[in-house]
């Protein structure tokens, strides 16, 4: 991405409308940004990062102050930047939400984008396209493009922790931390049902329900040994229970067996007793027959009833017709009269109608003129329109046409700019290779040098150990000499005290070993103590140990030694080949370093100087024949621009002929409205239109309801001498069905009031019939069941059943007590191995879940949670990208490392350290100087902006701006800092620099010059 022009209205210190065109800046590659404090420098960088994501360059801006405090009401705020983005042109315009004096409501943010013939609309829409073009979010974008005020040094100098925040927030490593966040909690909740489920193991063990004994020796906790224990205690319990159910069965056989006979002479006893009920309830039912008689005869009259309902309804209706018939003839006569005198008034209207319809025939002509001249004068309009958008358009086309014209011109000029410097690459190349070759003679000399510093070093090492082996073995050799003369010392005493040795051996009546004699009157004695035999043994083998020990003691001295000889052969090899004849020492070998060094750098100096210039020419070399292409699709370009031009100019006649035409035809086109003479006129004719309507269905309606009502009348006649004749026919019928069937009308509406009765009186008939028949029935079994019977006293038979039934009972209920016991136990038991089961279960995921979760939350060897891993691998990337810079900007001194082990207990993985190549010294960020901090941290600001760059997907983002920082650096480190930034530039990026250094000011030639002014800030761009 390459910014051509950036464009500030009312926007925060710019109250003015402000253009920056950047494109006149990109062949100079390196321009600064120069101002006061407070004039807006930094706005600039806010205004870029505000038009593509909606928010400002630095941590502590945001959208609040983004509204001009100089700004009138009316003036509107917005940010407009036009950017190239692989070889196409995009222009995005935004505006914030703000706050307007005088109204009530906010001005809502909006954003526009536009590139070839496409329009986005809506800040959403705007934001996802700009994403989706340039690869990186806003974050990112800030730390490729953008290095901030108050953001430059945060990575050097935070804290592992600080630096974990800042690196989560570049590479959304959220996820990682919600990872190990999801596995925390998975293991709190496994934790939990674990000791639920443990919990409930325990509880469900405890309903056992078994001897007071058992529940004792199980009563600590829970262990799984005492499911096996519970199921042995049960199986003894179901013995038990097969006892009872013995004794149970015998019990119930006996009960059995009596109450057998007991109830035989009950049920006899019972069939007695419903005999002589049975005979008494039938003779109370015979009582009751007068009376179903007089039900019987009432539901046969009702039954008549029920079956003449149809002529009964049919007499009412036609009665209730005729009375009706009556009424609606009278209101049809009423209405008929009303009618006939209206249509008398309306007949004289409508005979009218035809002056009416003439003035309606000649206002549709009228009409008709007007409609034409509409439709041209609407013709006249789009004709404008057109001619004046294709004006519009043709002026654009002319300001593409001219600005491409001119990049045209400027990008050939440059062609032949570069084209001349490259002409100098062969000369340049051959230089280079014989500075090259200077400095590798220089350098080979250097690491000789550390080479024969190292070898002293190693041969001081050398002596210093032969002289602690030398002193070591001279006090084993003491140690030896020591033991070896004790040793002499005991063996002689030892063979000079033999014959009182052997005289301490001899006893009474034993042989003597030299003469033989039994008898030993005279004695040798011992005149001292000497070692026996074993003890004079032993001490020879500590003699040849202490030997052997002084003689590796001795081959180590020898070793030594010779080591010492090759590697004094060895330093004299490389003193003849650097030609030192001095005596070495830690001085000469400082001095020699030195001089070598100031020796290199002039020489890297040079070489750098004659590489960059090398290195960029052959870029530009290289880019010259792309600058070709690019070059002919620009001529093409303007060709096809030209030929546009043309047709626009061509149609632009045409509409102008066609436009004099109709004026010409119609004199008041552009004065008269004739669209609204035209709807009057409708209107006028609408109304003529609705009062002819209204007379004609006035006219029309009144006919046909005289005529309705007529032939009503006339159909009510009819039906009147139908339901009359009707009427009469059925009232004979009715009459004649009363006499026939009651003795007069009275009784006839006395049984009809009866009707809801009917279902009733036939139930209680019928239950009479039903009762009577079963009684009958029961009377006669009953009577063969009980003949030849008496009634027999069963109270002894009673009393010796019910004890027998107590003790079915009784050992029931302790057969059933124990059962439901064991059965209850064993579902238990059941139940617990299924609980157990998943009880394990759970403690393997709670345990996989506690694993992983230590070793993601940095409880593992490397004291390193996963998201920090995941980090440290971005850091190392990073700073092998920085490294690359710090280098070049400290000519090979320093370059940056990340720790790989820190003492204590806290987490590690992104602590930062800076390696000394003069010292040979890994030292603390913080030991840095001002300068050589701000070196570091620019070094790995560009490395994180080159790392994000690369890992976003090569995405094309070819600008670079750098908001202060320099205020630290000397001349030296500010050339070195210049040194780096150019090359960024010879790799196409264009570099711009905020700062208050006076001496960045007459190095860099373009600069854009802010001033403070009483009603915002102002700038002018200064370039040779």
């Amino acid at each position: 991405m390459r910014i051509l022009s950036l464009t500030m209205n009312a926007f925060m210190t710019y109250k003015d409308l402000t253009t920056i065109h950047f494109d006149e800046l990109i062949d100079h590659g390196l321009y600064l940004i120069s101002g006061p404090t407070g004039a807006g420098k930094t706005t600039i960088f806010d205004a870029m990062t505000f038009a593509l994501y909606g928010v400002a360059s630095g941590t502590y801006r945001n959208q609040s102050y983004f509204r001009s405090d100089f700004a009138e009401a009316k003036e509107e705020t917005y940010v407009e930047m036009t950017f190239e983005l692989h070889q196409k042109i995009y222009t995005v315009k935004r505006s914030p939400t703000y706050m307007r004096p005088g109204y009530k409501t906010p001005k809502m943010a909006n954003a526009y984008l536009q590139y070839d013939d496409v329009m986005i609309e809506g800040v959403k829409e705007v934001n996802n396209k700009i994403n989706e073009l340039l690869g990186v979010d806003v974050h990112q974008f800030k730390q490729i493009v953008m290095i901030a005020q108050g953001e430059f040094t945060k990575l050097i100098y935070a804290n592992s922790e600080e630096r974990e925040r800042v690196l989560r927030h570049i590479f959304h490593s959220d996820p990682l931390v919600s990872f190990e966040n999801i596995l925390k909690e998975e293991t709190r909740k496994y934790k939990e049902k674990y000791q639920l489920s443990s919990g409930q193991l325990l509880s469900r063990f405890q309903l056992l329900d078994f001897s007071k004994e058992f529940q004792q020796i199980h009563q600590d906790g829970f262990h799984p040994s005492y499911i096996d224990d519970a199921i042995q205690e049960n199986d003894k319990l179901y013995a038990l229970v097969q006892e009872y159910q013995k004794q149970y069965q015998k019990h119930k056989d006996q009960y059995e067996q009596l109450s057998q006979a007991y109830y035989q002479k009950q049920k006899h006893n019972q069939d007695l007793q419903e005999y002589h009920q049975v005979q008494q309830a039938y003779q109370t039912l015979s009582n009751q027959q007068a009376k179903m008689e007089q039900i019987k005869k009432d539901i046969d009259k009702l039954n008549i009833i029920e079956k003449n309902q149809s002529l009964i309804y049919q007499y009412q209706q036609t009665q209730l017709q005729l009375q009706n018939n009556q009424k609606q003839s009278e209101n049809i006569t009423l209405q008929l009269q009303q009618c006939t005198t209206l249509f008398k008034d309306i007949q004289k209207k409508y005979t009218n109608l035809s002056v009416i319809q003439q003035e309606k025939d000649a206002l549709m002509v009228e009409m008709e003129k007007s409609k034409q001249a509409s439709l041209k004068q609407k013709e006249y309009q789009k004709l404008k329109l057109s001619s004046q958008k294709l004006h519009r358009t043709y002026q654009q086309t002319q300001q593409k046409y001219n600005e491409l014209l001119s990049t045209h011109q400027k990008f050939i000029k440059r062609m032949e700019r570069d084209q001349e410097n490259v002409n100098h690459l062969p000369n340049l190349q051959l230089e280079l290779q014989q500075k090259e070759q200077l400095v590798k003679e220089v350098n080979q000399k250097r690491v000789s040098i550390h080479e024969l510093s190292e070898f002293y070093d190693d041969f001081t090492k050398l002596q210093d150990q032969h002289y602690e082996l030398s002193n070591e073995y001279k006090k084993k050799d003491a140690i030896y000499q020591d033991v070896f003369l004790r040793y002499q010392k005991e063996d002689e005493n030892f063979k000079r005290q033999q014959a009182g040795i052997l005289a301490s051996t001899l006893e009474d009546n034993q042989p003597c070993p030299v003469c033989g004699s039994l008898s030993h009157p005279h004695l040798a004695t011992l005149t001292f103590k000497v070692l026996t035999s074993n003890e004079l043994e032993e001490l020879n083998q500590e003699v040849e140990k202490k030997k052997a020990i002084k003689e590796d003691a001795y081959q180590e001295v020898l070793s030594q030694n010779e080591r010492i000889h090759q590697m004094k052969a060895k330093i004299d090899v490389l003193k003849k080949q650097l030609n030192i004849e001095e005596e070495l020492s830690k001085e000469v070998f400082i001095r020699l370093l030195s001089d070598i060094i100031h020796i290199v750098e002039d020489q890297e100096k040079t070489y750098q100087k004659y590489y960059t210039e090398v290195a960029y020419l052959k870029r530009i070399q290289k880019s010259l024949e792309q600058d070709q292409i690019v070059c002919d699709k620009q001529k093409q370009e303007l060709d096809q621009f030209q030929e546009l031009l043309y047709s626009q100019e061509k149609q632009a006649s045409i509409y102008q002929t066609q436009i004099q035409e109709l004026i010409s035809q119609y004199e008041q086109i552009d004065s008269q409205d004739y669209q609204k003479v035209l709807t009057s006129q409708q209107d006028q004719l609408e109304l003529l239109n609705q009062h002819i309507h209204n007379i004609e269905e006035q006219y029309y309606q009144c006919q046909k309801d005289i005529s309705v009502f007529t032939q009503q009348k006339e159909t009510l006649a009819q039906q009147a001498i139908q339901l009359q004749t009707d009427y009469q026919q059925l009232e004979k019928q009715y009459l004649n069905f009363i006499s026939s069937s009651f003795n007069d009308i009275q009784e006839f509406h006395d049984y009809q009031q009866m009707l809801e009765q009917k279902s009733e009186k036939e139930n209680i008939y019928q239950n009479y019939l039903v009762e009577q028949k079963t009684l009958l029935t029961r009377l006669k079994t009953l009577e063969t069941l009980t003949q030849g019977q008496e009634m027999v006293d069963l109270s002894q038979e009673e009393v010796r059943l019910k004890e027998l039934e107590e003790k079915r009972d009784c050992h029931f209920q302790t057969y059933n007590q124990k059962l439901h016991t064991y059965t209850k136990n064993q579902e238990i038991l059941k139940a617990l191995q299924k609980d157990y089961t998943k009880n394990q279960d759970i403690f393997e995921k709670y345990t996989m879940y506690q694993d992983l979760s230590d070793i993601t939350s940095g409880k593992n060897p490397q004291r390193m949670s996963f998201e920090r891993y995941v980090l440290s691998a971005y850091f190392e990337h990073i700073l092998e990208y920085a490294n690359i810079e710090l280098l070049k900007m400290s000519n090979g001194r320093f370059a940056l490392y990340r720790k790989q082990a820190v003492k204590g207990a806290k987490q590690q993985g992104l602590d930062l350290s800076v390696l000394d190549y003069e010292t040979g010294i890994m030292r603390d960020i913080q030991s840095l100087s001002g300068g050589e901090s701000f070196k570091a941290a620019l070094s790995l600001a560009l490395g994180l902006s080159s790392m994000i760059q690369s890992y976003a997907g090569g995405i094309e983002l070819n600008t670079l701006f750098i908001d202060e920082g320099f205020g630290t650096l000397d001349s030296e480190s500010i050339d070195q800092a210049l040194s780096v930034l150019l090359d960024l530039k010879n790799d196409n990026k264009v570099i711009g620099i905020i700062s208050h250094v006076d001496e960045l000011k007459e190095r860099i030639s373009t600069q854009i010059v802010v001033e403070k002014g009483v009603q915002g800030s102002i700038l002018h761009i200064e370039k040779e």
